[in-house]
């Protein structure tokens, strides 16, 4: 299988470095107004009051709304993302604004509209709340005592959901075990934090009924069904319609209350209104948080017999957004790429008074990754093995794939240890443990870490699948259409969206492949409700690998007419005829261009172009009945292994990575370097995950991260180039071979970098690593002895 199928340029690469591109925020229709959003100053308490009557006396201030009034326009909100119920979780009810009690610092309680931005915001500032203040949850590390015997009363209220996934007999296992290990990690808090944050521009059109939407969002189609559902709209009197956008990462998918409340306001208004979320307001949510409790058994050879997790996940308060679900597929992703035979895994997901949880990138695969691979460093290191004996002993083998993990995910295809040797090999790992035991000094702590990680992708649930109690019967299929005009243009309608990554540029490539088209003839478009075919947006690394397919099955369609036309004209066989470089080349050395064909199906009366619609479902070989599909939505698995060097300073706890390298495995290779950046932006985030970010709050629950001044990630300069390579094992369950790329990279950067920082401090005799991330603070808390920073 060939590593890519062409290379195009980047569509539109030029007017986004080049300042061109138009964002949400650049949209500015007449008589616009713009609103802002009164947060809550409680992390938990009942509103006694709520006066808005300053606000409305500010000027430029047109209209206020609270809870009591909300209510009487809006539905309840309902999940975006699917039933908890079908996870084994509980249900809750959501209104847009809360009426009575407020469960987080930050939860909005009143959204004011105005004639500028610096009139939203003095309104406002100028809503006053009085409230009695309740108990506030704020620290779910409690619920690591006693996890065997459940949670205790006082707080099972707190629990929203217990996931429980068993192989083997560990417990027997553990009984028979040669050598044991029992650890605890903590995974911090974190941000999606992308360039743009959210927003969103409201337009109601009283005259047609019709609501537009301009939206800087991953789902249009999910949006779409969401507000018709909560304003009483019919799903075709609500148009969305998706702008450039300036990076995802999971935050902009359906479920923020921000959404519906717009909308309501223009319609109240009878005016556009546009909210932009400010920095701080994009750094409330977040996600990723985990507490681990693990007892590992293993033989003298590194061979782990058994691993048992007891893990709390605090999910924030409860939302109709999905970042919850992140929790199930954190505890149904373990033992990750390992072949562990014994396995229990007991999760608890606990509502907090912090705010929600949102969608992020690794959507909870990559805190599994960062606890397997601290286990098989740690193994190796009581046994005195090298970490990358330990790995080779413990990965699935090739033939042992399929692989069915513990919780039902089906591990499709791979060569874990081919990946892994190869990754070593480009790294050269072996010189590199050589120099850093001899390198630096007293003043400077080298080490070299690894990592493998498996990702589970291709997960996806349709619009209008999602009802209460009600599981897809089916894994969300995605669609296309392709036609080609008189004058031989190509135009490509997706119901995948890009969120900047390029996936446009990809379905172009494949577009252009099968009608033999050059770049030039080929438009994507994607995002607008009206104009696209159905789709699940951008999720779960599916844009290429399944809205691709649908765009080669649309696009095969019209070939077979072009080539059917181009026969007839020349009476010879259809299968004789080559579309190549914009023309149809018969067996006689002639070629009749794309235009003239187009031109010549229009004058048969055929319409005014040549047109297809396809739509494409991947493989789901799911454990148990059709609904289980909602439990394993995802066909395939990505897979990649890591090395990382680094350098600690021990006078200033400050880490420097010297070099990342990868080889990844994702099918066959679309483009690469449209999955090369994927890679390093995801890698990129993977290493500041390691060393810098953290969502920090006060004691009372309120955000002490609101700027990159307090919320560090890791910038271009501190980076060095990485080292990528390519292993691919295409999948049987899609069309093209293709898996995903855009949520690999996270949990592997993030292990590798840990391992080396480890493997450098151990040497200064520090306690091994364990509570993320390895900033300053930390680091000189390990190598004086402890493992907190102070």
């Amino acid at each position: 299988m060939p590593a890519s199928t062409m290379s195009f340029p980047k569509i539109d690469a030029f007017s986004f470095v080049g300042g061109e591109a138009r964002y949400v925020d650049d949209l500015r229709p007449p008589a616009l107004l713009h609103m802002a959003v009164v947060r809550s100053t409680r992390a938990h308490a009942r509103i006694m009051h709520l006066d808005t009557a300053a606000a409305m006396g500010v000027p430029g201030v047109v209209r206020v709304l609270a809870g009591p009034e909300v209510a009487t326009h809006l539905q309840p909100l309902p999940y975006s993302f699917g039933d908890p119920q079908l996870l084994g979780g509980r249900r809750r009810r959501f209104d847009a604004l809360p009426v009575d009690e407020v469960r987080y610092v930050g939860e909005p309680i009143a959204v004011v509209a105005a004639e500028n931005v610096r009139a939203a915001l003095a309104g406002a500032a100028a809503v006053t709340a009085e409230y009695a203040d309740l108990p506030a949850f704020l620290d779910a590390r409690v619920f690591l005592d006693g996890q065997a015997s459940g949670p205790p009363e006082e707080l099972r209220s707190h629990v929203v959901a217990e996931n429980r996934f068993s192989s083997g007999d560990a417990a027997a296992a553990f009984a028979a075990a040669e050598h044991q290990l029992r650890l605890s990690f903590s995974m911090q808090r974190s941000s999606a934090a992308p360039i743009e944050p959210r927003g969103y521009l409201a337009s109601w059109d009283e005259s047609t009924g019709r609501l537009t939407v301009h939206a800087s969002h991953q789902q249009p189609f999910q949006l779409r069904e969401q507000l018709a559902q909560v304003m009483g709209l019919a799903e075709e009197a609500v148009r969305i319609v998706v702008p450039r956008v300036g990076g995802a990462f999971g935050l902009k998918m359906t479920g923020p209350v921000e959404e519906p409340l717009v909308c309501l306001m223009s319609r109240l208004c009878q005016r556009p209104v546009k909210w932009i979320e400010s920095r701080a307001e994009c750094f409330l949510g977040g996600g990723r948080e985990q507490y681990h409790d693990v007892r590992v058994a293993f033989d003298g050879s590194g061979r782990v017999q058994a691993i048992r997790d007891d893990l709390v996940v605090p999910i924030g308060a409860e939302s109709p957004a999905p970042g919850w679900r992140q929790a199930f597929v954190s505890a149904a992703t373990f033992p990750t790429a390992y072949d562990v035979p014994n396995v229990e895994i007991r999760s608890l997901v606990v509502a907090t008074n912090e705010p929600p949880w949102h969608s992020i990138r690794g959507f909870g695969k990559e805190g599994p990754v960062l606890v397997m691979e601290r286990v098989m460093d740690l193994v190796a290191r009581q046994l005195g093995r090298d970490p990358a004996d330990v790995r080779r002993t413990n990965l699935v083998p090739r033939e042992a794939i399929p692989h069915r993990m513990p919780s039902g995910y089906l591990i499709d295809s791979g060569d874990f240890h081919a990946v892994l040797d190869e990754a070593l090999a480009l790294a050269d790992y072996e010189r590199l443990r050589v120099q850093v035991r001899t390198a630096g000094g007293p003043d400077l702590l080298e080490g070299v870490g690894m990592a493998f990680e498996v990702v589970p992708e291709g997960g996806g649930h349709a619009a209008g699948r999602l009802t209460a109690g009600v599981a897809p019967t089916a894994a969300a299929p995605e669609s296309a259409t392709v036609c080609i005009d008189a004058s031989g243009h190509v135009q490509v309608l997706s119901g995948v969206t890009n969120p900047g990554g390029g996936n446009d540029t990809a379905l172009a490539l494949l577009a252009a492949a099968e009608l033999g088209a050059s770049r030039s003839m080929v438009t994507v478009v994607q995002g607008d409700t009206d104009r696209c075919p159905p789709g699940t947006g951008n999720a779960s690394s599916r844009a290429t690998s399944v809205g691709g397919a649908a765009v080669v099955l649309a696009a095969r369609e019209v070939a077979g007419e072009l080539r059917r036309s181009a026969a007839a004209m020349a009476g010879v066989p259809a299968e004789q005829v080559v579309l190549r470089d914009g023309a149809a080349h018969l067996p006689a050395g002639e070629e009749v261009s794309l235009a003239e064909l187009c031109r010549g199906i229009v004058a048969e009366g055929r319409g005014s172009s040549l047109s297809a619609t396809r739509s494409y479902q991947p493989k789901n070989l799911h454990p148990g009945g059709e609904t289980d599909v909602y439990r394993y939505s995802y066909p395939y698995f990505s897979s990649g292994g890591y090395v990382a060097r680094v350098a600690v300073d021990p006078r200033t706890g400050t880490v420097v990575l010297r070099g990342l390298t990868v080889v990844h495995d994702c099918g066959r290779v679309i483009d690469e370097v449209l999955v090369e950046g994927q890679l390093q932006g995801a890698m990129a985030m993977g290493v500041g995950l390691a060393l810098l970010e953290s969502w920090q709050a006060d004691p009372y629950g309120a955000l002490t991260t609101r700027s990159f001044k307090e919320y560090l990630v890791a910038r271009a300069p501190e980076l060095p180039s990485f080292t990528i390579g390519h292993h691919a094992v295409p999948t049987p369950n899609t069309l093209l071979g293709s898996k995903g790329a855009g949520e690999s990279g996270v949990g592997g950067a993030l292990a590798a970098v840990v391992n080396a920082v480890d493997d450098a401090l151990s040497r200064a005799g520090a306690p091994p690593a364990t509570t993320f991330p390895l900033d300053p603070p930390r680091v000189l808390a390990l190598l004086a002895g402890g493992g907190e920073a102070p």
